[in-house]
């Protein structure tokens, strides 16, 4: 099973990065990402057993947190147009701090992740075309919870299952 780590959209906010999303995707093509499976990855960690969900279970429940709020207040792609995201021109210490803290005690644990510097952003099309120019009216994000999650194909489409989640504190 594929796994990672993220931090899920509320639905209020998962309603408005749609519909930017809705909007790059109606310009620019490719595949959009399903409003369901929105989030921002702190750590790509690849195939996983049952053995090493229940490690990340008890490694995300020890991870000290505090909940913080992200803008999203800029367009972005990599790969030239292959991947076209949403994120923070100026992301939030606290966020840079967890993805800092999660890296760390999968360090200590001996999990292997991919080991890309950390980019924070949230997947709105694949397969599109290099961003030229955009305006965007921010958009607030809460964050509140942390989650485990699997990756799973479907005849629908790729689809992302939490396995565990938590709360951050105020």
């Amino acid at each position: 099973m594929r796994l990672f780590v993220g931090l899920p959209l509320p639905a209020g906010v998962a309603h408005a990065v749609a519909s930017v999303r809705d909007e790059m995707h109606a310009s620019m093509g490719g595949k959009p990402s399903t409003t369901a499976n929105l989030h921002l990855t702190l750590a790509f960690l690849g195939e996983g057993n049952v053995q090493m969900v229940q490690q990340l279970r008890q490694l995300l429940a020890a991870l000290p947190t505090a909940a913080f709020e992200i803008t999203l207040d800029v367009l972005g792609d990599f790969k030239r147009g292959q991947i076209v995201w949403l994120g923070s021109q100026q992301p939030h210490a606290a966020l840079l701090q967890l993805a800092e803290a999660l890296r760390m005690a999968l360090d200590a644990a001996g999990i292997v992740y991919d080991p890309q510097p950390f980019a924070p952003h949230v997947t709105l099309l694949r397969k599109g075309q290099p961003i030229r120019a955009a305006l965007l009216q921010a958009i607030h994000w809460p964050v509140s919870e942390l989650a485990l999650y699997v990756s799973e194909s479907s005849p629908d489409g790729v689809q992302y299952r939490p396995l565990y989640q938590r709360s951050l504190t105020a």
